[in-house]
């Protein structure tokens, strides 16, 4: 995945210090991910389930290798990882019941993936944007498979009987750690073309679909959408 993105990459490429910092940050937030797959495959107890999270362990520590090489490629180096990935995986882990963590993770995946989408011809001359699409193209897939388990069968009803208070919060902890509005500027930055505003719409209508969905299997959609207020301030922005 490597070879091909920096085959291709002028020696001059653009943004070759941002590059370096998102492909730095990324190995760190990609670790995450890697630690909470693995902590929801030792706790679950259904075999396909179990499959389909050891897959992703095993996709997370290859994008985490991916931009870490990268990273040392155009640099010599790999930052340090920042208090957002720290943060991000305390609150993450704060969340001691199975469900609400397995549901956080769908949804920051799911933040992931539509953030990669803008990386992908935004940093396509620097050769990053070759490593987030191939990226990208696993973290949509362990989204789709997350977004499937939490709205059929036993996932489905693990969702409906998680406690309001736990949903809830899983859903304010991802929106804690996702800067919309940071994002659109930074995306307005390597694609010049695009208004801010059209970034952050669209992430926010992708983010607001998704809940619509999982929100879909819960007999106490109306009461919890009425109790979202704090999401509805977020997506109304």
């Amino acid at each position: 995945m490597v070879r091909r993105a920096l085959r291709d990459r002028p020696g001059s490429a653009p943004f070759s210090e941002l590059s370096w910092r998102l492909a730095s940050g990324s190995t760190y937030a990609e670790q995450v991910g890697m630690d909470i797959a693995a902590g929801l495959l030792r706790e679950c107890s259904e075999g396909d389930m179990k499959l389909v999270l050891a897959t992703a362990v095993a996709d997370e520590a290859r994008h985490s290798a991916v931009f870490h090489h990268y990273a040392h490629a155009v640099a010599g180096s790999v930052r340090e990882p920042g208090q957002a990935q720290q943060e991000l995986s305390r609150d993450l882990w704060s969340l001691d019941d199975y469900t609400a963590r397995f549901l956080a993770h769908t949804l920051a995946e799911g933040f992931a993936a539509d953030e990669f989408r803008w990386f992908v011809p935004g940093l396509r001359e620097d050769g990053l944007g070759e490593v987030y699409r191939l990226v990208r193209r696993d973290e949509s897939r362990h989204v789709a498979l997350g977004m499937a388990y939490l709205t059929r069968g036993p996932g489905a009803e693990q969702l409906r009987r998680l406690p309001a208070d736990l949903l809830l919060a899983s859903e304010q902890i991802v929106l804690k750690h996702n800067d919309v509005d940071s994002l659109a500027s930074l995306v307005h930055r390597l694609l010049p073309q695009t208004p801010t505003g059209q970034v952050a719409a669209w992430i926010r209508a992708r983010h607001a679909t998704r809940m619509r969905v999982l929100m879909s299997v819960r007999d106490d959609r109306a009461e919890l959408s009425r109790r979202r207020k704090h999401t509805q301030e977020f997506l109304e922005v």
